[in-house]
This record gives C-alpha cells, structure tokens and sequence, in this order.
C-alpha cells in the first residue's frame, strides 16, 4: 500500500513526472493533454460517486482525491490518497464500465481528465502509453492484494502505524505534521473511530506521536517504524508494556 500513494520527486511540475507518461514522446503527451480542459475542485467537492459511468481517468495536477467505497451498512472505507503526478480512474476508462469507487478533493484540487476515446488514439502512436498503464493496474492488482493481507493478518496497531508513515512521508505539511481527521485515518485503516482514538491517545502517552484538531505530528519515528514493520506480537506488546 505505501507504494501505491507515494508521490514522485517533482522537478519540472507534477504533471510531467506522473508514471503514466513515462518514456511517451513530448508531442504526443501535450496532444493527449491538450485535449480537454483541466478541472478544478473544492475541498470536499465530489467528482464522482461509485456507480457513475467511467470512460475518463484523472492525472493530479495539485492537492489530494481521496478514493473510497460506503458499504451496505453505512460505513466508509477509503481504499486510497492520490497525491500529485499520479493518475486514477483508469479502470473505467479501459473497460467504459461504471466507477468502483467515489473520489472526493480533500483540498482544493486540480486534476487533468484523460477521455478513453482520445487515450486510444495516442496509444496508436505511442506503445510506452499501453505498457505504463499495464504496469499501473499491475500495482493496483499487487496492492489489493497486500490490503487483504494485512486487514487478515495484522493487527491494528501495525496498520494505523503504516498509515501514519505513509502519510508523512507523502503528504506531510512544511511543520512535519499530517492534515487528517481521526475519522479518516480510521477509514483508512480499516477501524472503527474508537479503537483508532485508543491507541492514539495512548501513543500519545507514550511520545510517539502529538494529537491536535485534524492534526497528527510523528515523534518516535523509530519505534512507529518497528510498529510497522517489525515483529507484529512483540512490536504490541513493548507498547503495551509501556
């Protein structure tokens, strides 16, 4: 899943680094961009709901989408943050089918739609489009996969850990610190608002991390990190014991 949100280094702007474009020639990805205007969000503007016809996909120019899904029982889960330089929305705009999940701006946001009919005709003249985009949907597939791994066999301590990261390391603010709601970041994991709390408040306690209004600022970034990433059991168990 960290791979999945990571944002690339950017050196000449956003769009031009995205995955999507690589080794595709110059011409032919400013045609391909050129062909319709960019769209502009608000913070919590909706662009599309799960369910909505496809046929376009989206490169982030600027700011945050948050893809997610509500479940029969009300309860939100998002499956991902988009970041600028990388695209979503592609599934749809390969098969034309209906949109598998919603995509909401969780700031101020500007994105570039990339129309299936105009994707067809670039791909005639640039192969590079074709393969980037099966190496896209490939990490799609690998990333699924891993999220049922770790909702199966992780405990919760370790996911909240790994989002946190992630998060920093993506879309930390020029004071280090993570925009979030408790709310969200529960979503994220997979957790309910409560249980998230808890073990907040009581890294908290312990130093490894502030809590503010929509406001998470990392501290022990090396025990967050065996959290994370290292023994599930005993990473639980030195938190506790703390």
């Amino acid at each position: 899943m960290t791979h999945q949100i990571k944002a690339p280094l950017q050196s000449d702007g956003p769009l031009s680094m995205a995955r999507f474009f690589n080794n595709v020639p110059d011409d032919i990805r400013q045609s391909l961009l050129g062909t319709a205007a960019p769209i502009n969000l608000k913070k919590d503007q909706r662009l599309f709901e799960r369910g909505d016809a496809g046929g376009t996909m989206y490169v982030v120019q600027s700011g945050r989408i948050e893809i997610s899904v509500v479940t029969e029982a009300g309860r939100k889960i998002l499956l991902n943050l988009t970041g600028p330089g990388h695209c979503f929305g592609e599934v749809s705009m390969v098969d034309n089918g209906q949109r598998t999940a919603s995509a909401v701006a969780l700031e101020d946001t500007r994105l570039q739609p990339i129309a299936r009919n105009k994707f067809l005709e670039a791909l005639k003249r640039s192969p590079e489009l074709g393969i980037n985009l099966m190496e896209i949907l490939c990490e799609r597939v690998r990333w699924v996969s891993d999220s049922v791994e770790e909702y199966a066999l992780h405990s919760l301590y370790r996911r909240l850990a790994r989002r946190l990261i992630v998060l920093h390391e993506n879309f930390a603010l020029p004071d280090g610190s993570i925009e979030i709601a408790q709310s969200d970041l529960a979503d994220f994991a997979g957790a309910t608002r409560e249980s998230t709390n808890k073990i907040l408040m009581q890294w908290k306690s312990e130093g490894l991390i502030s809590v503010k209004r929509r406001n998470i600022r990392l501290g022990d970034m090396q025990k967050l990190d065996q959290l994370a990433y290292g023994d599930d059991n005993q990473a639980i168990s030195s938190t506790k014991r703390r």
